[in-house]
């Protein structure tokens, strides 16, 4: 037999009451459970809905449906880690090395041209613009923060804290004249820190994307069974 809509909405309410807030993962266990479900009542004509239902969630056993929220987390992570870091190596590659080298060597240049106090302002204006940039994306993409797969995207975003720190820490530290292949040694680690930032930040932001783009699949798909 096949499940009416009432009958989905019905399951999906079960699962909500179990605890489980994100609608992606709501929608996997229903596959599960609605396909369960019609397997029982189709084997046991005299099985009634709310039975089948109850059934279904004790073959989970102790666990009950959390098992498949764990394969779905555990999903998502490796899937969303695998495109950062591909996007992140990338830039390494033949294709954008040449840009890479170029925006360390500006920054390099930059803290020769002008003092450490004005380095640190010109440093300090554009880590507040990330941070801007950071809230008005949370902001505009709120309706996601309902979805694993969102949250799951956007969780390398959460890491560009601890860099800006270290990154701060480095530009304060008093500047030294010891040299590494004629380079200020200082002025050297800001500049990969700045540019590993940077390329960090980027491949971040492309990866929170994919999650959207994913998360608004799945909202449409949504729409059907509610």
């Amino acid at each position: 037999m096949n499940l009416i809509k009432e009958q989905l909405e019905q399951i999906r309410s079960f699962i909500q009451q179990k605890g489980f807030k994100y609608i992606d993962v709501q929608m996997e266990i229903l596959d599960h459970v609605a396909s369960s479900v019609e397997e029982k009542m189709d084997a046991d004509q005299n099985l009634n809905f709310e039975d089948a239902i109850t059934e279904t969630h004790e073959a989970f056993g102790t666990d009950g449906f959390a098992v498949i929220q764990k394969s779905v987390v555990d999903g998502l992570k490796k899937k969303y880690s695998k495109f950062f870091w591909q996007n992140f190596r990338n830039y390494f590659g033949y294709k954008y090395i040449i840009l890479v080298l170029f925006l360390g060597f500006i920054v390099y240049k930059l803290q020769e041209i002008v003092n450490n106090d004005d380095f640190y302002t010109i440093y300090l204006v554009g880590m507040f613009g990330v941070v801007g940039l950071l809230l008005l994306y949370n902001l505009k993409d709120s309706i996601y923060k309902k979805y694993m797969s969102y949250k799951s995207s956007v969780s390398f975003l959460m890491f560009l804290g601890p860099f800006l720190v270290i990154t701060n820490m480095a530009i304060n530290k008093s500047v030294t004249a010891v040299k590494i292949f004629s380079l200020n040694r200082s002025f050297l680690i800001v500049s990969v820190l700045i540019t590993l930032f940077v390329i960090y930040f980027i491949a971040a932001l492309k990866t929170a994307k994919v999650g959207m783009r994913e998360s608004k699949h799945i909202m449409d798909k949504y729409k059907l069974v509610v």
